[in-house]
């Protein structure tokens, strides 16, 4: 916002929570926590998902400003009825339209005051609106509003019209549904006037649905150990190295993130196990949405893993196992069910993603190490997945601040610690000129930490960019042994080959990489992109650090290896624009080449002649 003082007309969107005080007395450390959670997760992205912007952050409440009453009650509703699926704290919401005084990033005027005074008047879990605000939405949301009548507001002559969105959002099949008059047959229905609350409860159709489909609206219908579908072929049936792909979880109660997050976090569990191919984590979650057979084809897995949480997440989680279908004759791809492992109390959140690995694994009658990590508070595992599904999303700053509250809770956490010390280093974004000082500095923040992938990977890092060539080759021959299906770790190993000049090692160890990540990665095309200009391959090279940009445009290394085979290629325009996106630019030769630590000369040649070649002053 500008800082010269303005008026505008807005929608005013109030905030807070119901009985935050009480809440506080009783548990401060648990009361902030949901609270920043909710903050993070819900309430921020249901606001700007609606083209909202967030004003401040007032403690317990938020005001916020929007472009229409409509996307203003479109959110609220979004909000409240999220809130009360995901059972987060009781949140009350005022909505008024009118003009306001915009300074200094603040808002201020009576229309401010008139929202807050309608937030207080609403229900817990429900939202009020004032007259002018219920005249812009009045038969233009279909459900019926409450005239609570009109009353007064400190500070403002005359009373206020008040107006409630339904009695209470809190329940959703409470709302009154007004009969919208029927559209012709054929017509495509108008936009921008359909509620938040008809997606809401679409949503909890279909999650309903998938959870009537596969059994698990009662306990009492399952068995307690795993249930095979009758006819399936058992699991000592599955001989080879069977590719399984974990997708996405899906959630009757908890934020769809914390699900998605979940299911990760059982493919990282699971990256110990032999014997298996194990779909990483950034290719498997392309296929949410997807049938599983959909999702079979699109992976090029044997077999799925669906995974659902009927409740809490300390309830557990079900499991289905679907076997791919090949289709024959132009049908559509199918899945056969397999099996159905129901739900399993967890004594805590930290224990469930490594129990459900072990389900898995051991489903396909395979061995998986030890992969129990240690207890930590349910809070801080919560947080550390709030961290990772931001960092996902692009908000580096919510990340961050999630991940300092999980560390907050659990000082001593190796999880949280090496994941801290991997967004210190950040090998796809990070300004190419530091790479060799930050990976010195991360390895040291995972000093004395237990040898998992992460903490091996940063280990390796540090040594091949402090010369130490072929001990980064050992370590990553470590990783890539105990940890078969780590496709980061297997991508570590095909590097430093490259970088020692084993291009044909690294090659078949990319090939292995492709297996595990079957969908295009911006550091895998970097990778390809690196061995195709050391072949001389200028063309391929570019072809495959342009893909890496396309996908993460702010990815330093791709954008290095495109500059430079372009310029190899006699495109100089275009390698000085490709030079010209890296982070600190105008870099040197030397600067530039900094985030490739070759031990072999010649693909170091090839490198820093095509940067020359680019316009970047030094020695090539």
């Amino acid at each position: 916002m500008s800082d010269k003082p303005h008026s505008r007309l807005a929608a005013i969107f109030m905030l807070d929570v119901s009985g935050f005080s009480r809440m506080m007395a009783e548990d401060e450390a648990g009361t902030l926590n949901q609270l920043l959670a909710q903050q993070q997760t819900l309430i921020a992205p249901a606001i700007r998902r609606h083209g909202g912007r967030i004003i401040k952050l007032m403690g317990d409440g938020v005001l916020a400003l929007f472009p229409s009453v409509i996307s203003a009650v479109e959110a609220a509703a979004q909000i409240q009825a999220d809130a009360a699926r995901t059972r987060h704290l009781q949140l009350r919401i005022g909505i008024n339209l009118g003009e306001v005084l915009i300074a200094q990033g603040d808002v201020f005027g009576d229309e401010v005051n008139i929202a807050a005074r309608l937030e207080s008047l609403a229900q817990p879990g429900g939202v009020a609106l004032s007259a002018s605000a219920y005249d812009q939405v009045r038969n233009r949301i279909p459900y019926d509003f409450e005239d609570f009548g009109r009353h007064e507001v400190k500070n403002i002559p005359d009373p206020v019209q008040v107006y409630f969105l339904g009695e209470e959002l809190t329940s959703l099949p409470s709302l009154r549904r007004s009969a919208p008059p029927p559209e012709p047959r054929g017509t495509v229905p108008r936009r921008g006037i359909r509620p938040a609350v008809w997606l809401a409860a679409g949503c909890i159709g279909a999650v309903t649905a998938v959870a009537g489909l596969w059994g698990w609206h009662s306990a009492d219908r399952l068995d307690t150990a795993a249930a095979p579908v009758p006819g399936s072929p058992a699991a000592s049936a599955f001989e080879g190295s069977p590719v399984i792909a974990v997708l996405p979880f899906t959630s009757d109660t908890l934020q769809p993130e914390t699900a998605r997050m979940l299911a990760q976090d059982v493919i990282r569990s699971l990256a110990a196990a032999s014997a298996v191919r194990i779909i990483a984590p950034s290719s498997a979650r392309a296929a949410e949405g997807l049938l599983p057979g959909e999702a079979a084809q699109l992976l090029g897995a044997d077999f799925v893993v669906a995974g659902h949480l009927p409740g809490t997440l300390q309830e557990g989680a079900g499991l289905k196992i679907l076997q791919a279908k090949s289709s024959s004759g132009g049908g559509k791809a199918g899945a056969e069910p397999l099996s159905i492992l129901p739900p399993q109390p967890q004594s805590s959140v930290s224990a469930l993603a490594p129990e459900l690995a072990a389900s898995i694994i051991g489903y396909f009658g395979k061995p998986l190490p030890d992969s129990s990590r240690a207890e930590v508070a349910d809070g801080a595992m919560l947080q550390l997945f709030i961290a990772r599904s931001l960092m996902q999303q692009g908000d580096r700053g919510g990340a961050q601040q999630a991940l300092q509250r999980a560390q907050q809770m659990e000082p001593d956490w190796p999880e949280a610690q090496a994941l801290a010390a991997h967004w210190h280093l950040d090998m796809l974004t990070g300004q190419a000129a530091g790479l060799p000082q930050r990976a010195s500095e991360a390895a040291k923040l995972v000093q004395g930490l237990p040898p998992q992938a992460a903490v091996l990977q940063l280990r390796a890092l540090a040594a091949q960019f402090s010369g130490r060539n072929g001990e980064a080759l050992q370590t990553a021959g470590i990783l890539a042994e105990g940890f078969p299906n780590d496709a980061t770790g297997q991508l570590l190993r095909a590097w430093f080959l490259h970088l020692a000049g084993q291009d044909s090692s690294a090659r078949k160890v990319l090939d292995n990489v492709r297996r595990l990540e079957p969908l295009p990665q911006p550091m895998v095309l970097t990778v390809e992109a690196a061995l195709h200009l050391a072949a001389g391959r200028e063309a391929e090279a570019a072809a495959a650090a342009a893909e890496a940009v396309r996908i993460e445009p702010a990815a330093q290394l791709a954008l290095v290896l495109h500059c430079a085979s372009l310029a190899a290629l006699g495109s100089f325009e275009e390698a000085a624009a490709a030079c010209g996106r890296l982070k600190g630019a105008p870099l040197t030769v030397d600067q530039a080449a900094a985030a490739f630590p070759y031990s072999a000369a010649a693909p170091q040649r090839a490198l820093r002649t095509g940067l020359s070649l680019a316009g970047l002053t030094g020695r090539p």
